[in-house]
């Protein structure tokens, strides 16, 4: 039960009366993930008396591009192919496996077709069914309250943002059994997006936990698109791709932000680090020193008062924006002052070196003898 590829040399009823049966399927949208196959020649076939649910031997099937042919007995794979092209469908041999451009389907074939012996005829229901195995793109998806553990602050804050991601049919074998079914009319992607978008923001926590471990800031994940789709497809890699024969192929995340209560955190952070570089601290004090004076300067009944106060201010906490930006100027690149150096304590001069007054032989260390002459020291 395979197919042979046919070789076309006329057009037209001529070639549709020679024909059994005409199976095809029109291009399919990205809302459409399966479609039955149909006969629009039936009327000008020879087959007059054909079964409805059966294929006959000598029967042409038509492949586009971005589309796996299944023939399907008893609700269950006989064959496949997804290379484009005409084939005729013969009953005498064993099925073909005509995967294309698709990974290695024989193990899933193995696993969940019928296998049928040379010679073997339709013996129930048969049909055939178009799977779309083109990119499903335009799905969009939104998430919050995400924990992320953010590089640069070292802190846990809770992501949230949306996006679009898209997802591809890898296993139309798989696809079939464990998703679509054996159905009349079409399977579209409705009837999966739901569950899949409530799989994939599930998944996207420890996806992002991969991230992080990369030490990528929360508001840098936006660049990261392909690195969090492939740690998504390994979080889904055993429910989705292994199990239902789909992969995500690609997530564009539009926004990426943190909620209220870590963006409070953050601002805080970015705060105390600002105050820790003089420089920074200096120009701080510096505007509000002038915003101060600009509203003194328009205080008629007490503008010396508040001049006067400004002064003591700044005498009483010892440090004015001036000694601020004398400390960043002696500060090293990056603006915070190192701790002084304590001075290291002098060292004692080395002894001058002993001579016999009698012989003048030089003398190492206390010695009460000249070793030379033997003069008493």
């Amino acid at each position: 039960m395979g197919l042979i590829k046919a070789i076309v040399n006329a057009t037209g009823g001529v070639l549709a009366d020679q024909w059994v049966d005409f199976f095809t399927c029109d291009a399919m949208p990205h809302e459409v993930l399966m479609r039955p196959g149909t006969r629009p020649q039936q009327g000008r076939s020879g087959n007059t008396k054909y079964s409805e649910n059966i294929i006959s031997n000598g029967s042409k099937i038509n492949v586009a591009d971005g589309q796996c042919m299944l023939i399907v007995e008893n609700g269950r794979v006989a064959d496949f192919c997804a290379e484009p092209g005409q084939y005729t469908y013969n009953n005498t041999v064993q099925p073909s496996l005509l995967g294309g451009g698709l990974k290695d389907l024989g193990p899933s074939f193995r696993q969940i077709g019928k296998r049928f012996t040379a010679g073997g005829a339709p013996t129930d229901q048969q049909k055939i069914y178009y799977i779309n195995t083109k990119e499903c793109i335009g799905n969009k998806i939104g998430w919050g309250n995400i924990p992320f553990r953010d590089s640069e602050f070292q802190m846990t804050v809770r992501v949230q943002g949306f996006g679009q991601y898209s997802f591809k049919i890898t296993n139309p074998l798989l696809f079939y059994t464990n998703v679509a079914g054996n159905r009349e009319g079409e399977y579209r992607r409705d009837d999966l997006t739901s569950q899949m978008k409530s799989e994939v923001i599930s998944a996207l926590q420890p996806a992002l936990g991969r991230i992080a471990a990369q030490r990528v800031a929360y508001d840098m994940l936006i660049n990261y698109p392909r690195e969090i789709g492939a740690a998504l497809n390994e979080e889904m890699s055993a429910e989705w791709s292994e199990r239902r024969g789909i992969e995500i192929v690609s997530l564009a995340m539009e926004s990426v932000t943190v909620d209220e209560q870590s963006a409070k955190k953050i601002e805080q952070l970015q705060e105390a680090r600002a105050l820790s570089n003089p420089v920074m601290a200096a120009g701080r004090l510096a505007a509000g020193q002038a915003s101060a004076m600009e509203t003194a300067a328009g205080n008629t009944g007490g503008a010396v008062g508040a001049f006067m106060g400004m002064g003591m201010a700044q005498n009483a906490g010892g440090m004015n924006a001036a000694s601020l930006f004398q400390m960043g100027a002696d500060a090293p690149q990056g603006g915070v002052p190192q701790p002084p150096q304590q001075p290291q304590p002098p060292q004692p001069p080395a002894a001058a070196p002993k001579f016999c007054p009698e012989c003048g032989a030089k003398l190492s260390g206390p010695v009460k003898f000249c070793p030379e002459c033997g003069m008493k020291m």
